[in-house]
């Protein structure tokens, strides 16, 4: 399954789609009437971007993922049923049209690639895979353990639903990119300091991995997309007392100490990575 063409209501968004037009089979259609009447409408690959609610309302009707483009000419919509909506288009590019259409078919973003790995968001197929990883030796030594399966199941159910479609990114799975295996995961959390929403970094690497750079490899790269796309200024990693392995990465990273508090029962280390350093 993946995005083919674009439909877009040329009375409702008036844009140059023709940039898009070597990847994709464009098509243009005046009304939403000949948008129905096209014979050879695919569902499955298609992106309808609308700026009016009847619009999107048919959209829904033909099962087709769609964007709302708040177009200033139609005001008063409501763009129920989209999962984006944009104001412009001067950074919407390929990429970003099939991250959209892929939320609507709930196919898991591909967030990042390194050297050696590649940076997934969770599916509920992994899941035998992650309890494999947390399996085998002492991964959640300094970490929470996963939840019975079926529990944690709809524990990753609501994750997927609730952070990776509300705010994009979240705790994400690292993939070998040579043998295609679950190596650890790796992503951004919320964490409340002083009463403040702050951005964390948090990763694992199954003890089979460990020692060959991969935390390095990859939380650079995460770090990267952190100050990319989220619109936080800094970064926080929270580091239990004893893990010696993450405060040396942590410095490694740049990230700085800050603070020492009692969390759960445990002496935590907080350190800090400012953006703009």
């Amino acid at each position: 399954m993946n995005l083919k063409r674009i439909i877009a209501l040329e009375n409702e968004v008036n844009i140059p789609l023709e940039a898009y037009s070597n990847e994709l089979d464009i098509s243009k259609y005046s009304s939403s009437e000949e948008l129905v009447q096209q014979g050879d409408l695919q569902k499955n690959n298609t992106l309808l971007i609308a700026a009016t609610d009847s619009t999107i309302a048919l959209g829904k009707e033909l099962g087709i993922a769609a964007m709302a483009y708040a177009n200033p000419d139609f005001p008063n919509q409501t763009y129920r049923g989209v999962d984006m909506i944009v104001e412009g288009f001067e950074e919407v590019d390929i990429d970003f049209l099939e991250k959209v259409y892929q939320r609507y078919h709930r196919i898991p973003w591909t967030i990042l690639e390194t050297e050696r790995c590649v940076v997934k968001e969770l599916c509920l197929d992994d899941l035998d895979a992650l309890f494999e990883l947390y399996g085998n030796g002492e991964i959640d030594k300094y970490t929470e353990p996963l939840f019975p399966y079926e529990e944690e199941k709809e524990f990753q159910r609501a994750y997927i639903e609730n952070m990776y479609r509300y705010f994009g990114y979240g705790m994400w799975l690292v993939f070998s990119k040579g043998t295609g295996k679950l190596i650890g995961r790796a992503g951004l959390e919320h964490r409340e300091y002083h009463e403040e929403i702050e951005l964390e970094l948090g990763y694992i690497i199954g003890t089979a991995y460990q020692g060959q750079g991969y935390a390095t490899e990859v939380c650079e790269a995460i770090l990267k997309y952190a100050k990319e796309h989220t619109g936080f200024d800094r970064i926080n990693t929270l580091i239990e007392e004893g893990n010696e392995i993450s405060k040396r990465l942590s410095r490694k990273l740049g990230f700085v100490h800050e603070e020492d508090f009692e969390l759960d029962g445990k002496i935590m280390h907080r350190y800090i990575k400012n953006f703009d350093l």
